[in-house]
């Protein structure tokens, strides 16, 4: 299902997009209490173009043509997708958390449509689709190593 959650924060697009960010985060504990991702991500100024729930439901919170405050030095060029971890978590749970075996049968399709549709409308070649991590070594590490890499691109590639 799709369910539309708009974001600010962002821009207006300055080039087409030419890549496909994937990201993983979930819903945190603040104050002590759980506060929704799209919550989460307003209160602290960034966004994302699509969050793909661990049901399969998609959140879509930036339109394609603008931009998205998700990866520093490609917000201008590039399409986020975040996959939320069930649950809710401080940020070292989070961490352990996408060491894990942690995306659901569901979401991992809906996440392979999701990147496929935005493959096929702005010509984005396989190569181009890219973990946050590959794109912030040092500093960023998800979706994390539980995520099965691998497997998402033989499958969207196929």
């Amino acid at each position: 299902m799709i369910h539309f959650s708009p974001l600010e924060a962002g821009s207006s697009r300055v080039n087409k997009p030419r890549m496909i960010v994937v990201h993983a985060m979930g819903e945190f504990l603040l104050d002590p209490h759980p506060i929704h991702a799209t919550d989460f991500l307003e209160k602290i100024g960034l966004s994302a173009h699509a969050l793909v729930a661990p049901s399969g439901d998609i959140h879509i919170c930036r339109d394609d043509d603008q931009g998205a405050y998700h990866a520093k030095g490609y917000n201008t060029d590039s399409l986020g997708i975040e996959f939320l971890v069930e649950g809710h978590h401080s940020y070292g749970s989070f961490l352990e958390k996408i060491k894990t075996d942690w995306v659901t049968e569901e979401q991992f399709q809906a996440g392979i449509d999701a990147v496929r549709h935005w493959m096929v409308a702005y010509d984005i070649p396989i190569e181009k689709v890219v973990r946050h991590s590959d794109i912030s070594p040092g500093r960023k590490v998800d979706p994390g190593v539980g995520f099965k890499w691998e497997k998402f691109l033989a499958v969207l590639d196929a």
